[in-house]
């Protein structure tokens, strides 16, 4: 009787593991929805350089700049859904099987949890770095305390990816 009511426990345990290992799927449709995200980027990059293209002669430079930053600040962060879809695909939910031919990225297959983190402060970084920029191009329309803002803000950014490199270092230190 015992060992029967065992078995049945032992059954109950593998069903409900092998039921939270399978959950990791769940996320698998939310990776799709980054992709579509990254769709939109593209139309938004699109219809930018097409109204960019239909109204060049009337730009200031200044305003070219400041449209060219826009478009650089979109390819990060569009690097940004890159690297969260493929990694974080490949760490939690299934190894994406893919071999390297001429053109793929082979950083795919070598992004560890702390690259990753490094990655996104960096892209982060960087994207705060090109929005305070646009701010300095435009420092007549800006309060002296929004500006303030923006610059407390990426230095926020900027100690945070530094913490993280730190803490990177010390994770590879420990593990030698």
């Amino acid at each position: 009787m015992l060992k029967r009511s065992a078995d049945k426990l032992s059954k109950l345990e593998v069903f409900l593991e092998r039921a939270i290992f399978a959950s990791r799927w769940i996320q698998a449709p939310i990776y799709l929805i980054l992709v579509l995200v990254l769709l939109a980027f593209v139309y938004q990059m699109a219809s930018e350089v097409l109204h960019l293209f239909m109204t060049i002669k009337s730009l200031a430079p200044h305003e070219l700049i400041v449209l060219g930053l826009t478009l650089c600040d979109t390819v990060l962060v569009a690097n940004l859904i890159v690297i969260v879809i493929i990694s974080g695909y490949e760490n939690f939910v299934s190894k994406i099987d893919v071999e390297h031919k001429s053109g793929e990225p082979i950083w795919i297959k070598r992004l560890s949890h702390t690259g990753v983190k490094l990655k996104i402060a960096g892209s982060i970084v960087a994207i705060s770095s090109i929005s305070l920029l646009k701010q300095f191009l435009d420092i007549p329309q800006l309060s002296n305390r929004d500006l303030m803002w923006y610059v407390l803000l990426h230095l926020t950014f900027l100690v945070s990816a530094l913490i993280l490199v730190f803490v990177g270092l010390l994770e590879k230190k420990i593990k030698e």
